[in-house]
């Protein structure tokens, strides 16, 4: 392993033992989460639109927008995003009250960090790691209730119970494929990953819920003349609801383009 593998991986172990203490999900509600091993590099700039397959979902099944900037340097990938549905997106710019857009309106900032072990260059394969963590505000976070702490426990709780937060921490690895085409040298690529979420700031007395699922996502990319990258991926795993603890699977369909300076290894 060269020495900036070893840097790299220990950036990842690092970044995990942090977010481990207290951040939330590094993916985005409604949004495939992209993990192409052949990862772009240098710094692009990336806007996102989820489309959740299953419209009779509970979960929170709307179409989500996200935006974001990733860089990379050698082996190791840094992304970073901020989403949010496009109900909510509306709401907030139409002037719509924070304290009536609902508990499931938030705007979720989030963080990845890939780790390349194989692949890049000429090898038509590549390999990877990756971990992440996010933090996810709800309307009640953008409301000015700046004495929340002295409000009445029961009525603090009340709100805690309906809108949870959720600490989930995704641990995975993706392998990926160069097609070389004549005009476009697409990238196929498959990951696997298991997400360890937690409720984190629950109501006085409350044991805060744990849950582990597996989800697995397919995506391609397809770098333009190296400033241009478009992709697409598909997202599937159980889903745990943290109101009602019911689990089910619900999977998502995401399209996105990027731009900046570096092409796609």
């Amino acid at each position: 392993m060269t020495r900036m593998h070893r840097a790299g991986m220990a950036v990842i172990i690092g970044a995990l033992a942090a977010s481990a203490a207290g951040a939330a999900q590094a993916q985005i509600q409604g949004m495939p989460l992209f993990t192409n091993p052949r990862y772009a590099t240098g710094l692009r700039l990336h806007a996102d639109l989820g489309l959740p397959t299953d419209k009779a979902t509970s979960l929170g099944d709307y179409n989500v927008l996200q935006g974001g900037v990733t860089f990379a340097l050698g082996p190791v990938g840094i992304g970073a995003n901020l989403g949010t549905t496009r109900q909510t997106f509306k709401a907030a710019t139409g002037g719509t009250a924070t304290t009536d857009l609902g508990s499931q309106s938030k705007v979720t900032a989030s963080a990845l960090l890939q780790l390349r072990l194989a692949g890049g260059g000429a090898n038509p394969l590549s390999a990877s790691i990756f971990g992440g963590a996010s933090m996810d505000m709800n309307a009640f976070d953008f409301t000015k209730l700046k004495n929340f702490g002295s409000l009445p426990v029961a009525i603090q709780d009340s709100i805690k119970s309906t809108n949870p937060k959720v600490l989930t921490i995704p641990v995975g690895g993706a392998i990926g494929i160069k097609l070389p085409l004549v005009i476009i040298s697409p990238n196929l690529w498959g990951s696997a990953r298991l997400n360890m979420s937690r409720v984190v700031d629950c109501p006085s007395g409350a044991n805060c819920p744990t849950d582990n699922q597996f989800r697995w996502a397919l995506g391609l990319d397809v770098p333009i003349f190296s400033v241009i990258s478009v992709r697409a991926a598909y997202d599937s795993g159980k889903i745990k609801n943290p109101v009602t603890h019911a689990t089910k699977t619900v999977s998502n369909f995401g399209v996105g383009a990027s731009i900046g300076l570096g092409g796609m290894r």
